[in-house]
């Protein structure tokens, strides 16, 4: 019997065949349809063979069957063949493989003309037929599946495609039945014959479909109905698009995680439809809005939990849909808790870099208190005239880099701001401080207007330590300080005669810090970093042995460089 299964749909549209041949009033008729009816629930598609039908579902069957059988007549023939139609055109544009669409268009046309010409005839005294489009009718209706037996195989019933689609079955069930009851409208209110009444209905509901297929998807830019029934049943018809282009402008208004949540929950509650109330609850608290009464519908996601009150039970459909605005308030949510933590980081990052420059500062400062003590302990340093010119020139100039710290700590946001000076005035106070120092030298010939006094001074210390540091290595070191003005600004280029810097420090040179053995080795990042903020760029213009150079200069510099 398995071997035949494949047959089924053959053996289904053969036994309906002869209940519309017998008339379906008859005794053989009515047992046609009942071995019709036997073979289409072994065929059917829509619950597996693995089913078990419970004794109450058996009854009502029964029953069913039985009342059809007693009232079986043209009509009910009708009905029950536009459904068969609407079954197969379901499945047809399933198929991949020719072999079964084919098999499938047979089947739909086989039924197609049993309707139009055998089965509505019948149910309709007035709607005769001539004998000659009769006899066309009963082969039309057999030939199609004498041609679909040999194109069915034994496998096809095992295919997991097997399955119909309710949109296309019942769109072909309510064009055929427009067909069928507009030509019977048609017959009564024209007064044409079936044929005629048959052919009209064709024409009308052609021009129709034709219509509705240009407004679906019209051309020259404009929206069709397609648009429109995909935003509907992406939507339910509820305002999304008006709510999410809300709390998009709530999330650019809003900054405060908490008081963002609590707004758009507000506004949810306001603007979707249905909705009384609602609650939500986070690891910072909780709260309300609206009435907290009908039918809860529950939405979790990670630490937020939504809790939505509306007047009718959410149906799945609608839950689904409802699950979009509460993922996208928590991302949102999310986003905004992301963006505070960033800004902690932020304030934390400036305090921290603030405070680490400050300190280098003060241990450059203390490095010249460190010289002057040691200067003090030489014989006769108290009555020297130099170590009382000494003292006159570094003492004013670490009280004012003391207090330029203190303002800076104080208030580390107006540090950022450029303040000018006399370029020829910095360059008279360092030579000042450098004074002692016999292997420094300067040429500051072409200098003129202003510069960021604070940044040269900063930026030459740590250069100045580095060379100190370097010269107690390299006895004979030899550091020239050159400094101009352009029109972009002015410019200072360190250099020494000493050798160069190894590569392994070469590559982490002003972007982290560098293994150091006086200090943290962060000297120089810090100074490239404030350099960048004052328009700046701090880089390593010549590295080789017996030449290694840092330069200063404004970024303006580096665009014009060919």
């Amino acid at each position: 019997m398995s071997s035949l299964s494949h047959l089924l749909l053959p053996a289904i549209l053969g036994f309906l065949y002869l209940t519309l041949w017998s008339e379906a009033s008859s005794v053989a008729g009515k047992a046609f349809f009942l071995v019709h009816i036997g073979l289409f629930i072994l065929w059917q598609p829509f619950v597996g063979k693995s089913y078990r039908i419970s004794f109450l579902t058996a009854v009502l069957g029964l029953v069913i069957l039985a009342t059809t059988l007693i009232w079986l007549d043209g009509w009910v023939l009708v009905l029950w063949i536009i459904i068969l139609i609407s079954i197969i055109g379901g499945k047809a544009p399933l198929f991949g493989e020719q072999r079964l669409r084919l098999a499938n268009l047979y089947c739909f046309s086989s039924l197609l003309v049993a309707l139009l010409l055998i089965a509505v005839p019948s149910a309709l005294p007035i709607a005769k037929l001539p004998e000659m489009l009769g006899w066309l009718g009963h082969a039309g209706t057999l030939a199609p599946i004498f041609l679909m037996l040999p194109l069915l195989k034994p496998s096809d019933l095992n295919r997991d495609d097997n399955v119909v689609d309710f949109i296309n079955s019942l769109i072909v069930m309510l064009t055929l039945a427009l067909l069928v009851f507009g030509s019977l409208v048609l017959m009564l209110l024209v007064g044409s014959s079936y044929v005629k009444a048959l052919l009209q209905s064709i024409v009308i509901i052609a021009i129709v479909l034709l219509m509705l297929g240009w407004a679906w998807n019209p051309r020259a830019g404009f929206t069709g109905l397609g648009n429109l029934f995909s935003r509907y049943l992406m939507s339910i018809g509820l305002p999304m698009d008006q709510w999410l282009a809300m709390l998009t402008d709530l999330a650019f208004q809003e900054d405060n995680p908490e008081i963002f949540l609590e707004k758009a929950c507000c506004n949810m509650a306001q603007h979707l439809p249905w909705v009384l109330g609602i609650t939500w609850e986070t690891d910072k608290g909780s709260g309300q809005y609206g009435i907290t009464n009908g039918y809860c519908s529950v939405f979790k996601y990670e630490e937020l939990t939504l809790h939505l009150y509306t007047q009718y039970q959410l149906t799945t459909t609608l839950h689904f849909h409802f699950n979009l605005p509460t993922r996208l308030l928590l991302k949102f949510y999310n986003d905004k808790k992301r963006d505070a933590v960033l800004k902690k980081l932020s304030h934390m990052q400036a305090i921290h870099e603030t405070g680490a420059r400050l300190t280098h500062d003060i241990k450059n400062i203390l490095q010249t208190l460190n010289a002057l003590c040691a200067a003090v302990n030489e014989p006769q340093a108290t009555s020297s005239e130099a170590y009382q010119a000494l003292l006159r020139r570094q003492l004013p100039a670490i009280s004012n880099r003391l207090a330029e710290t203190i303002d800076k700590l104080k208030a580390p946001q107006e540090s950022k701001k450029i303040k000018l000076s006399s370029a020829q005035d910095w360059v008279n106070n360092f030579q000042q401080r450098v004074v002692g120092n016999h292997w420094i030298s300067m040429d500051a010939s072409a200098v003129n207007g202003d510069l960021p006094e604070d940044l040269f001074s900063t930026v030459t210390e740590n250069l100045i330590q580095n060379a100190e540091d370097k010269h107690q290595r390299e006895p004979g070191l030899l550091v020239t300080v050159r400094i101009s003005t352009s029109d972009q600004g002015t410019t200072l280029e360190l250099s020494d005669n000493g050798a160069k810097i190894e590569e392994k420090i070469l590559k982490d040179l002003f972007a982290r810090p560098v293994p150091s053995s006086k200090g943290l080795g962060i000297g120089l990042m810090q100074a490239a970093q404030y350099a960048e903020t004052m328009g700046y760029k701090l880089t390593l213009a010549e590295n080789r042995m017996g030449r290694v150079a840092f330069r200063l200069a404004p970024a303006s510099d580096y665009l014009h460089v060919p």
